[in-house]
């Protein structure tokens, strides 16, 4: 399959998401400044996100954090982060950045093998600095609109093009790359335990939220477009943990 293939597949698939939501679309002024004409449907799933995270992902994060070490805790992210490096490369190379490409292989190649599979982070004391980079910022540096804001069971804020982007990008993930095993227990087990660490890193940060905010979707929905731009932009972090709200 073809970029310009796979792209249009998965930008169609997306596409779905907003026609079962037309429905549910706003004409409220400030919804759709914000564009977030899906704002009653985006509120719904906001709100069932919201009940999820209470019964199960907050305990389940708390709990990962009270039986594993600080030092445990940054050698998972540091394999995730190794594992994520051929999607990095992939799209640093799409938007034309060579020298981030480089990098990023040197990166993976350095963590993968001195760094024991990514336990360790010996590229950083090198000198070589982490790249954040997927296929959503890809298609905005090319010029792609974002379409309307988007909420998505479980995965959270989102838009359009982004929704798009996690499509694509799994295909350039070490955990797709062999076909062989489609669902093994193996790769159900790392995509949890990435969802786990990633949700016990932003704890604060939704604890700041949820204390500060006087309507936490309203602010969720305006930092996550602050930090898509700055992430289309200028190559910072798309996904570095939300700031504080105080």
């Amino acid at each position: 399959m073809t970029l310009r293939a796979l792209a249009k597949s998965c930008f169609i698939s997306s596409l779905g998401l907003v026609l079962l939501g037309l429905s549910a679309c706003t004409t409220n002024p400030q919804s759709l400044e914000a564009n977030d004409p899906l704002e009653p449907l985006n509120r719904e799933i906001y709100g069932f996100n919201t009940t999820m995270d209470e019964v199960f992902f907050e305990p389940a994060s708390k709990t990962y954090v009270a039986v594993t070490p600080k030092v445990g805790r940054e050698m998972v992210g540091n394999v995730m982060t190794t594992l994520n490096q051929p999607v990095v490369f992939a799209n640093t190379t799409l938007q034309g950045d060579f020298e981030g490409s480089l990098i990023t292989l040197a990166r993976f190649g350095m963590n993968a093998t001195l760094g024991v599979a990514g336990l360790f982070d010996v590229a950083t004391v090198a000198g070589l600095p982490e790249r954040h980079e997927d296929f959503g910022q890809t298609l905005g540096v090319w010029g792609v609109e974002s379409g309307p804001y988007l909420m998505l069971p479980v995965f959270g804020p989102s838009n359009l093009r982004d929704t798009t982007g996690r499509f694509a990008d799994r295909y350039a993930h070490p955990l797709k790359w062999n076909e062989d095993e489609p669902a093994s227990s193996t790769k159900i087990g790392i995509r949890v335990l990435n969802g786990i660490h990633q949700r016990a890193e932003l704890q604060d940060a939704i604890d700041s939220l949820d204390r500060t905010a006087i309507d936490p979707y309203v602010q969720l929905r305006t930092t996550y477009h602050q930090r898509r731009n700055m992430a289309i932009t200028n190559g910072e972090d798309a996904y570095a943990d939300l700031p504080e709200f105080d």
